[in-house]
């Protein structure tokens, strides 16, 4: 409602991003439940196809926030890297960097190893190292849309449910088109006094689910443990047997 067009029907547009979030939603469902085939079986080819429905997800969800139609921009991350398809009016691929996304994969990967053999299985950056946190039992961090696994980790032991962190992260994407009604109003404006704004939402996607993401693994759970509706369900998707 925040990005609807000036004339536009107020119900219209209300059904529109409703109808548009629900198909978005229910595709990144879809790929959690390809995570737990890759959980139960073992078998990697499961994760590809989950990731590029998470990311048609997660895409219809940024356009209905965004008052766009559901076709109109695809995106799919690796990483901290954003590759985005314009498919309305002219047809254009762009790349762009999500900063807060960059600044938590250098977190991941102090005194760890980039696990590469890996990271091209799932499409995200893997690192391994030999704790994950000083007194803890964790097999698996996620942060953003980096993973961290201890070194003796292999398989679908703790992958599956860190993966899962990743897309509750990705599926929180539509709060950055709360601010998109500003960027499209006042952006062009401001780029003429600060050109270094302009320069910057060319290279940068400002990733705020990150933000977002990070407050509410906080409130769901605060001990840092294994409660949390958050690790539920990372548990009930990533686990080989259904808690």
């Amino acid at each position: 409602m925040i990005n609807k067009e000036p004339g536009e029907k107020f119900g219209k547009t209300l059904l529109r991003g409703m109808g548009q979030g629900a198909l978005g939603g229910y595709l990144v469902f879809e790929s959690k439940r390809l995570v737990r085939e890759f959980a139960k079986s073992g078998d990697y080819n499961y994760v590809w196809p989950s990731k590029i429905v998470n990311s048609a997800g997660t895409s219809i969800i940024e356009n209905a926030a965004a008052n766009r139609d559901f076709w109109a921009r695809w995106h799919l991350n690796i990483g901290f890297n954003r590759i985005e398809v314009n498919t309305k009016d002219n047809f254009k691929i762009s790349y762009r960097i999500m900063p807060f996304d960059l600044a938590a994969t250098v977190y991941h990967s102090v005194n760890s190893r980039l696990d590469w053999n890996t990271s091209m299985k799932v499409g995200t950056f893997v690192f391994r190292s030999k704790i994950i946190m000083e007194n803890s039992q964790y097999r698996g961090a996620a942060f953003g849309n980096s993973i961290r696994l201890l070194e003796r980790i292999e398989g679908n032991i703790a992958l599956p449910h860190e993966i899962i962190h990743t897309y509750q992260y990705e599926q929180l994407s539509g709060v950055n088109g709360f601010l998109f009604d500003f960027e499209k109003k006042y952006k062009h404006k401001i780029a003429k006094k600060i050109p270094a704004i302009e320069i910057y939402h060319k290279i940068f996607y400002t990733d705020y689910n990150l933000l977002l993401n990070s407050i509410i693994s906080y409130i769901a759970n605060p001990n840092r443990d294994a409660s949390g509706f958050y690790e539920k369900e990372a548990r009930y998707y990533g686990s080989k047997f259904i808690p």
